[in-house]
């Protein structure tokens, strides 16, 4: 499995037959860009966890001949948009052309999605995350840990390849709660940081933790793994 960091929470994901895209977004075409004609013969899903312009870059559908979209309800498409378009609400689960999509419920705005391709199971948290900010009311960061801790402990059981997961500066010191939480009670093969506005060392400081062998060492757009 192929894994390319785009930019901010947006990701590539390829296995031998399916193509993976995450909440692309390119700051009006400023980052790395995705051309679908490389992976041609794989089945191409692009899948937009909510609608705020950090997570969906409205690029996305001028591929609309060849890509099959996952999105959130409430992401906005333009009238008239001729699309091959499954929507989903949080807590569903469809399955298309063999591919597996289960949704959580975000803690901020719209989901957070399982993807299940073959024997590989992804994660991609969209912008559920522990969202405890200095300085706010102690209900409001209980509310906001009671909400992360519910989501992520519906994954208890499922054995993740590749997992995203926020790990937000702006959070100040509690950055790490939300991969902590992950990490200790999930896991991964895997776990690649993102939505941390390019400071990069954020991926660095993770794999100082007891599970840092398998934090991705994230230094620039456009950087692929393999997995």
């Amino acid at each position: 499995m192929n894994i390319t960091y785009l930019h901010h929470s947006g990701f590539l994901v390829e296995t031998h037959d399916t193509a993976l895209l995450f909440d692309y977004y390119t700051e009006n075409g400023k980052y790395h860009q995705v051309h679908p004609e490389d992976f041609a013969h794989r089945k191409f899903f692009v899948l937009v966890s909510h609608g705020h312009g950090d997570h969906f870059d409205q690029i996305v559908l001028k591929w609309a001949d060849r890509a099959h979209y996952i999105l959130a309800e409430g992401v906005p498409l333009p009238a008239g948009f001729q699309g091959d378009v499954t929507w989903m609400k949080p807590h569903e689960t469809v399955s298309i052309d063999g591919v597996e999509i289960r949704t959580l419920q975000s803690n901020d705005e719209g989901v957070a999605f399982l993807v299940k391709t073959g024997h590989t199971a992804v994660f991609h948290s969209g912008d559920l995350n522990w969202w405890h900010w200095n300085g706010e009311s102690d209900a409001f960061n209980a509310e906001i840990a009671d909400s992360f801790r519910r989501e992520i402990d519906l994954l208890k059981g499922e054995e993740i390849e590749v997992a995203f997961v926020p790990a937000d500066p702006r959070l100040e010191d509690k950055y790490d709660w939300a991969v902590d939480y992950y990490m200790q009670t999930i896991g991964a093969k895997v776990l690649f940081p993102m939505h941390f506005w390019r400071q990069f060392a954020v991926c660095e400081q993770l794999r100082q933790k007891p599970y840092g062998a398998h934090v991705a060492w994230i230094r620039k757009e456009g950087e692929a793994f393999t997995v």
